[in-house]
């Protein structure tokens, strides 16, 4: 029975994007390989032959040339040794943190050593970097670390100050941390080159972990957004077919692929796909991205964030604020600085805007930073410690959540010295009822649900029940995951599967895998016109699935693209098991645990499937292990209690459970098993107890009050145990065992 109740489900964490300007801080790795002190150039791409280079097209583009030869597309990724090398490697050697970095050979044998002050066992790294990163307001280069593989110092050059600092800023992360600059969240081939290159194919072997990149150009060239050329096109004709044309949606589409926080399923993406069918997008769900009413926390990219506006909901695209080519605000800073920009929808209703005076709607003077719409309504926030990024929610300024849940407002950017409450009371003066939106509801039980406040679930279901934006529907039906079987989540998710757009459908899919179905609506999701929810239906249901559906190889094959990570380790292990691969599962467990050393996901899901095995005194070792990296997870000492029962050691499993609630009072599970096993160790008084706070945080389950019933009437306590199997029938009127027990007393 034990052993039953420890094959937890494997928890497998999704992939998300992060590009190399600000790695994800969810994970951590170290390579399995020694790092190489010396470098070799990198190998010269290979044309595909399917997208054609810049080159080819600017003869006859020379305005969009003009356009787009200084942007920052155009200049995403370049070779060393130009001018622009110069003064980054004048003779400099400093210390930032516990590592040493010396900086040399100007621009015809620029060369980087560093080495780690702190750990013995961190090998020093040294050699001339083959690329570089970017333009301003930051530059970033490559070293060459073996294997095809390129990594990204955490060091970059500041043009304009003419300094080298940490994009961690006060961070001093370790050489075992996945985000240390040594390691897979600051690999170049899995999580920069995409979004730099033009065409760039990692092309990974899992089983050597070795790359052999291919490409067409560096930067984002013209290819990359106009998609592939036309064969057999004539000397004279355009490369790309020009009579096909793209909705506004599907330009966007192709902008997202790189200006999104997102898990990436594959590298095929091209114009005119649906970006849902090559990635999945992180939303306010996931913790530590966003804050509770979506502004911007961590590096996102904008993409979610325009996708919960209200602007993105009407069909706003990036295109109607930024010029491609220019990759710049259309009409330039001075549009910007002026509201002109703004106000070309703003100004008469255009894209279903709602019409703005700027001299009636800001009360600041003309001029000011108050009268300035992206002053108030696109805060900046840094990231990479020296690039202000414009928050792309456009959140409306509100003092008052700022008050009760900390959330960001821009009018405390100018005001802080007055306090919240004065700026609480003007806005009121100034905007009145106008101030009561839905959207502070919204927000209220998004961050309810983010913090595990009591009542978040039936605050969710509120808001939920009229909000028209996808990206909130999704975010909301996924911060009800707890409560997946919830008989009112499960309308609303229902009703999100039939007519959801493509977030809300994804997280339909994950929720209705959750719960267990595996009728009619569970086939629905696996066999969506897009990838996204059908991965998420996948993956939450997978144990379920017949081998041979369909959904299965394509799990394989997103797998595969991503097992240079940890998440797409621990996914590979899964598939084994499921294929009854064993041997290849423990392998990919064990990878994704060396890649994660500070993490305590791969340990738990190994020490899952170790039990699994039979090898349960092995698991443990595990999930101690990962109890030390995870000391306020709640769930560790929970699988750890549910193993040593097993072994027969009843003490350490009630230490364990113990600690588990302890750590989350509201661990309604634990509870029920610390009653069930001081019952059994012959302390009913303390089960009883145990189970009442089971009963309590839980009041749906109708399992806690029977179990009392069945102490109670061996305590001879008749009334109390009748009384406690009725409250079990309250909660489940078809709950057998209550009712049996019911029958048996006479009632």
């Amino acid at each position: 029975m034990m052993r039953a109740r420890f094959l937890f489900s494997l928890i497998v964490p999704a992939l998300f994007f992060a590009a190399c300007e600000k790695p994800q801080e969810t994970a951590s790795s170290v390579e399995e390989a020694d790092t190489p002190t010396s470098v070799t150039p990198p190998s010269t791409p290979v044309h595909s032959g399917v997208l054609a280079k810049s080159s080819e097209c600017i003869a006859c583009h020379q305005d969009s040339l003009k356009e787009w030869e200084n942007s920052h597309h155009a200049l995403a990724h370049r070779d060393t040794g130009g001018e622009l090398d110069l003064e980054p490697f004048a003779e400099l050697s400093l210390e930032v943190g516990h590592a040493k970095w010396t900086f040399s050979g100007g621009k015809d044998n620029p060369r980087i050593e560093w080495e780690d002050t702190l750990d013995p066992d961190a090998k020093p790294i040294a050699g001339t970097p083959p690329m570089a990163i970017g333009l301003t307001p930051l530059v970033q280069y490559l070293l060459d670390t073996g294997n095809g593989r390129y990594q990204v110092p955490d060091l970059a050059w500041d043009p304009a100050k003419k300094e080298w600092f940490s994009i961690y800023g006060d961070q001093d992360r370790r050489p075992n941390e996945w985000g240390h600059w040594t390691q897979r969240g600051m690999n170049w081939n899995s999580q920069c080159a995409y979004c730099h290159f033009t065409g760039y194919k990692k092309n990974h072997d899992s089983e050597t972990d070795a790359y052999k990149g291919e490409w067409i150009e560096q930067g984002v060239g013209c290819a990359q957004c106009h998609g592939p050329s036309r064969p057999n096109h004539g000397k004279d004709e355009c490369i790309i077919d020009p009579a096909k044309k793209y909705t506004r949606e599907q330009w966007m589409h192709s902008c997202a692929t790189c200006h999104a926080r997102r898990e990436e399923f594959n590298e095929e993406f091209v114009i005119g796909d649906s970006f849902y069918d090559h990635y999945s997008l992180s939303l306010p769900s996931q913790p530590g991205l966003w804050f509770a009413d979506g502004q911007q926390l961590d590096e996102i990219y904008k993409f979610s964030s325009l996708m919960m506006s209200k602007m993105g909901h009407k069909g706003v695209t990036c295109l109607d604020c930024h010029d491609p080519h220019a990759a710049a605000p259309i009409g330039g800073d001075i549009a910007v600085q002026t509201n002109a920009l703004c106000l070309t929808c703003h100004a008469g209703g255009a894209n279903g805007a709602s019409i703005i005076n700027p001299a009636e709607h800001t009360f600041h003077d003309a001029g000011t930073k108050g009268s300035s719409c992206v002053d108030c309504h696109m805060p900046k926030r840094p990231y990479m410690g020296r690039d202000p990024r414009s928050d792309h929610r456009f959140p409306i300024p509100d003092p008052l959540l700022t008050k009760e849940l900390g959330t960001p407002n821009a009018c405390n950017d100018c005001h802080s010295d007055k306090g919240l409450d004065w700026q609480i009371e003007w806005t009121d003066k100034w905007y009145g009822d106008k101030m009561k939106r839905p959207e502070r509801e919204r927000t209220r039980a998004v961050h309810a649900a983010q913090n595990g406040k009591t009542g978040a679930l039936d605050m969710l279901l509120e808001v939920n029940k009229t909000e028209e934006i996808d990206a909130w529907r999704a975010t909301m039906l996924r911060l009800m995951e707890p409560w997946a079987s919830d008989s009112r989540v499960v309308k609303q998710t229902n009703v999100a599967a039939q007519e959801g757009g493509p977030l809300a459908r994804a997280a339909a899919a994950m929720l209705i895998g959750r719960r267990g179905d595996s009728g009619p609506l569970l086939e629905k999701m696996l066999t969506d016109e897009l990838r996204a929810v059908r991965l998420e239906a996948a993956w939450a249901a997978f144990e379920r699935i017949p081998n041979d559906h369909p959904v299965i190889a394509e799990t394989e094959k997103v797998a595969r693209h991503q097992s240079d990570q940890p998440g797409g380790a621990m996914r590979m292990a899964r598939i084994h098991m499921k294929l009854g691969q064993l041997s290849e599962a423990e392998k990919w467990f064990k990878r994704a645990a060396a890649w994660d050393q500070t993490s305590p996901a791969p340990r738990r899901d190994f020490a899952v499937f170790l039990s699994s095995m039979g090898r349960t005194a092995e698991s443990v070792t595990w999930l101690d292990e990962a109890a030390e990296l995870a000391p306020t997870n709640a769930e560790i000492p929970y699988l750890a209690a549910l193993a040593y029962a097993e072994l027969g050691d009843p003490a350490k499993a009630e230490a364990r459970l113990l600690e588990a609630v302890r750590i989350e009072p509201r661990f309604s599970r634990a509870y029920y098993n610390l009653g069930l096993l001081q019952n059994s160790q012959g302390k009913p008084q303390d089960a009883i107890a145990s189970l009442q706070q089971a009963a309590n945080t839980d009041p749906t389950n109708p399992d806690p009050p029977y179990a009392q019933a069945t102490i109670l009437i061996r305590l001879g306590q008749v009334e109390q145990a009748i009384s406690a199997a009725r409250e079990a029938l309250r909660r489940a009127p078809d709950h057998q065992p209550s009712q049996q027990f019911l029958r048996q007393m006479g009632q």
